[in-house]
């Protein structure tokens, strides 16, 4: 069956509120994160691969649109306290996410740093989902606004991952 599209050209069965759709993510990550313990080694790379975009993605969403929202929505220190905790978490995965492009997958290190990235952001997951989300749901941020706007930013970065990698592959000189 056919997903048909929005005019923003995002799918029109994606989920319809910001919580909805960042909860989307962190399961798809989860499972490619699983995908990677069980995958052949030779698998592994490209799945480590396609976990760093995915992460990048979210991070960005989160970073540029939900959380100065969530900040401006909060009326207390303590809930500004768990959008800086979850900042601080965004930087400390972007560290290992790059480590990981950094590497290849010989590197005796590999699988280590992926399974160490992959229980770092089992952790900032559930806090988000236990404790930001909870705190969000309590605010008058429209969230389905607010998850439209993250669909389209991150249908946008996707496309440029996309085409990056399009061109990536079409100008290695042994592709054909």
């Amino acid at each position: 069956m056919a997903r048909s599209t929005t005019t923003s050209g995002r799918s029109s069965d994606a989920p319809r509120d910001a919580i909805a759709l960042l909860k989307q993510d962190h399961r798809t990550v989860s499972a490619l994160f699983e995908e990677f313990e069980k995958a052949e080694e030779e698998e592994q790379s490209a799945i480590a691969q396609r976990v760093c975009q995915l992460l990048t993605v979210h991070a960005t969403i989160e970073e540029e649109l939900l959380y100065p929202a969530a900040k401006e929505a909060f009326e207390d220190e303590e809930s500004e306290d768990l959008v800086n905790e979850a900042e601080v978490e965004h930087g400390s995965a972007k560290e290992l996410i790059a480590k990981i492009e950094g590497m290849s997958s010989d590197d005796e290190h590999f699988k280590a740093t992926v399974k160490v990235l992959g229980e770092y952001i089992k952790h900032h997951v559930k806090e988000e989902e236990n404790e930001l989300f909870p705190e969000l749901k309590k605010t008058e941020l429209d969230l389905k606004e607010l998850g439209g706007r993250l669909a389209d930013r991150k249908f946008a970065l996707m496309e440029q991952i996309d085409r990056k990698s399009t061109r990536l592959n079409s100008s290695h000189p042994y592709r054909s």
